[in-house]
Formats: C-alpha cells, sequence, structure tokens
C-alpha cells in the first residue's frame, strides 16, 4: 500500500469528523509510509490482515449476533507438532 491511499483516508476521515480511520492491506504497506505516518499513529492505524485476523478471533465472542451471524466460526483445538529441533 503506497502513500496516496493513505492520505485519501486521512482526507476522508478529517473530512466527516472522524476520530479514527482504519485501513487493512492485504499485502502490507511500504516502510517510507509507515515512517511517515508514525506521528499519525491515533488518527490512522494501518493493519496488515494477520492484525486484522488477530484482532477478530481475540473479540469475537463479543460481536453482536447479527455480526456472527453473517460471519459464523468455530473454535477448535488441535495437537501442534513440535519440530525435532525444538523438542
Amino acid at each position: 500500500m503506497d502513500r496516496p491511499s493513505v492520505n485519501k483516508l486521512l482526507g476522508a476521515t478529517t473530512k466527516f469528523g472522524a476520530q479514527e480511520g482504519l485501513l487493512v492491506s492485504w499485502s502490507g504497506f511500504k516502510k517510507i509510509v509507515q515512517r511517515e505516518l508514525a506521528p499519525t499513529f491515533f488518527p490512522v492505524r494501518l493493519w496488515t490482515q494477520n492484525e486484522l485476523f488477530e484482532a477478530l478471533f481475540d473479540n469475537y465472542e463479543k460481536l453482536d449476533a447479527e455480526i456472527k451471524a453473517a460471519l459464523p466460526l468455530k473454535r477448535i483445538w488441535t495437537w501442534e507438532l513440535k519440530d525435532e529441533d525444538e523438542a
């Protein structure tokens, strides 16, 4: 994701009086974008797909029933196989 896309989000948050904006990029963000936006951490958050999924899984139980119905997930437990180096 490049700087012009982030600038559009910054403009939209200002135009509509939003306190925060969230931009999620499946492919990540260029390093320069992350460095340049460090001072705007609170008005604009940049998340990768991993951060989006982590937030979803951490907060899924707190979501409204309507959202859960639209995005039905089920928690399961599985065995974790250890690498030989970790054993």
